[in-house]
């Protein structure tokens, strides 16, 4: 599994849409005479210090009435007012930044923002440009950054839609299928002049090679980081576009950070393709996390991944992003209803090289399976903050912010069958995946940050679970299928006064 390329399909193939339910869109342009400063440019460095949570616009914060019921495959009612508006639920998380779907204009029931029609235009079910540079200058008020979602390789529809889309609207701005099967769609994803030149599920696919193309391209998402007053992007279909045009491409927008999908379980594929941009989603670690965890597979994989990744990567690990869940995948606990160690997932997320991206609703356990079904309305949960999970969280990023455990690399590295434990600084992490059920797991680490008599507390438990540091090594002891945290206890005494919450510490 962990090498397979799996063939990336479009949420669901797009109905016809009659004229009568075009929404009528709402123009880019109109905002160019009003135009605010744009923020500074955000580098990879200035990156590897965040922690994103990663939503869908319509999913995450309606403004008014849930417009879809039952149905994940239609327009469900959130907007950008909805994110302006609980925006101090995921900072409460400890997160700060957001990564958020395509705001442009779609085809039919294209809720998610990959079915584009006019590129120019923003998606009038979530708002206006104004109400989204208005949530974007309420986010930076808090910390929090935003990176937009956006896609290069194709358009919405069909080729035959073509005619009303925006600015792309001949077939000379699309590839042709000489080069592709008789249905012109990708069949082989190993060939690389397949991927690149014919269509992803019937969806029509620009061709880069075009003047106009590469330049407009260039141009409209300028103008997008402009108007929104962006910090970064999230690429969307990154080996279906040649690696040249992502260096022209990379050149013409400057300094703002790139990280590009790259749905591939190989290393070495990820860095080739997305060799010409900032970093990468860090799927090879997505596959061996879901293997360690979900499927309780030995825990040495973590550390044969992470010097794969050196290897491989090597100073742009801090930048991969790292994550348990996303929108294109089934959620981990719809197939595994630990908490235990769907916890240990997340804490390994959070506190391993790179990136850490949590996507929205894990704080809440959802369960959802394949898409649409992993695309739940988060408003069901009535923004719950007294979750298990979300205290977990919460926990986790306030010490690793406290520590900068960015600045720090991964140390110490230990690992068996169902125990892993390493440190970033003066945090040591300890990993079991034994499970709820899986009784008490002990281990003695003899590499450790900390001196012979020093005081040290698990964040969770920072009064009750203390050690001091003996000569014979750190012994670990966990129960139920824990996890633990140890920092020094006078940050442990520190976190728990800078935590409003008590519910954890007194399990």
């Amino acid at each position: 599994r962990s090498q397979a390329r799996p063939r990336r399909l479009p949420p669901h193939q797009p109905q016809s849409l009659s004229p009568t339910a075009t929404p009528m869109p709402l123009l880019l342009s109109s905002l160019l005479l009003g135009l605010m400063a744009a923020a500074e440019p955000r580098s990879a460095k200035e990156w590897a210090s965040r922690t994103v949570y990663q939503l869908l616009t319509d999913r995450f914060a309606s403004d008014g009435a849930d417009r879809c019921g039952d149905n994940l495959s239609v327009y469900c009612g959130g907007t950008f007012k909805g994110i302006k508006d609980r925006l101090d639920y995921i900072q409460g998380m400890g997160f700060d930044a957001i990564w958020i779907s395509p705001v442009v204009a779609n085809y039919g029931d294209g809720y998610h923002g990959y079915w584009a029609t006019d590129l120019t235009s923003v998606n009038p079910n979530f708002g206006t440009v104004d109400d989204l540079r208005s949530m974007v200058d309420a986010a930076h008020s808090k910390g929090i950054w935003v990176m937009l979602d956006m896609v290069v390789n194709h358009m919405g529809g069909t080729i035959g839609d073509i005619g009303g889309f925006k600015p792309f609207n001949d077939n000379s701005h699309y590839h042709g299928c000489d080069s592709c099967p008789s249905d012109c769609n990708i069949h082989d994803f190993t060939s690389d002049n397949e991927v690149e030149q014919c269509r992803l599920a019937g969806l029509p696919d620009l061709n880069q090679e075009n003047e106009f193309v590469a330049n407009e391209l260039i141009e409209v998402y300028t103008k997008w980081i402009n108007n929104s007053n962006i910090d970064g992007i999230r690429m969307d279909t990154v080996p279906e576009v040649s690696p040249s045009y992502w260096k022209k491409f990379k050149e013409g927008l400057g300094d703002i950070f790139i990280i590009g999908e790259v749905f591939n379980g190989d290393s070495n594929y990820c860095n080739s393709h997305g060799s010409n941009l900032d970093s990468v989603l860090s799927y090879p670690m997505f596959y061996t996390i879901r293997d360690v965890f979900q499927s309780q597979q030995d825990m040495t994989k973590i550390w044969q991944r992470l010097s794969e990744y050196e290897n491989v990567f090597g100073s742009k690990t801090s930048v991969l992003g790292t994550f348990v869940d996303n929108h294109d995948n089934p959620r981990f606990m719809s197939q595994q209803g630990d908490s235990k160690l769907f916890l240990g997932a997340i804490l390994l997320s959070l506190t391993l090289d790179g990136l850490p991206i949590m996507y929205y609703g894990s704080e809440q356990y959802f369960k959802g399976g394949g898409d649409p079904q992993c695309r739940e309305k988060l408003w069901t949960s009535n923004y719950n903050t007294q979750s298990e999970g979300y205290l977990y969280v919460q926990t986790v990023n306030t010490a690793r912010k406290h520590l900068s455990i960015w600045e720090s690399p991964v140390e110490n590295q230990y690992a068996d069958s169902n125990f892993a434990s390493f440190n970033r600084g003066k945090m040591l992490v300890g990993l079991t995946n034994v499970g709820s059920n899986g009784g008490n797991v002990k281990r003695t680490v003899t590499s450790h940050p900390f001196n012979v008599g020093d005081t040290v507390c698990n964040i969770f438990y920072p009064e009750k679970d203390c050690v001091t540091v003996s000569d014979q090594g750190f012994m670990f002891d966990m129960n139920g299928g824990e996890s633990k945290v140890f920092v020094p206890q006078s940050v442990a005494k520190k976190l728990s006064h800078q935590l409003l919450h008590k519910k954890l510490f007194q399990q």
